[in-house]
């Protein structure tokens, strides 16, 4: 659903000041949505640029919470 103008602006503060932080950054759940690992970093890749060009943020910071855990690739890839 599409945020209004006021809305946008108000969160897109927050992340300036820091009140606000994303954390990974990735577009959706990687062992949920994709089934091979270089979807996984495209998967980043994509939600990273949507965070740059909408609020002039990377994520310093990777976490992911995995009831079920991990795959290899998962763990492999984070810690690079």
């Amino acid at each position: 659903t599409e945020q209004s103008p006021s809305m946008k602006e108000l969160v897109r503060g927050l992340v300036k000041s820091g009140q606000l932080q994303f954390i990974n950054g990735a577009w959706s759940m990687h062992d949920e949505a994709c089934t091979h690992y270089v979807s996984m970093v495209e998967n980043t890749a994509f939600g990273h640029r949507f965070l740059k060009e909408q609020f002039g943020y990377l994520p310093r910071v990777g976490w992911q919470v995995d009831p079920f855990g991990h795959s290899a690739t998962q763990a492999t890839l984070l810690s690079a």
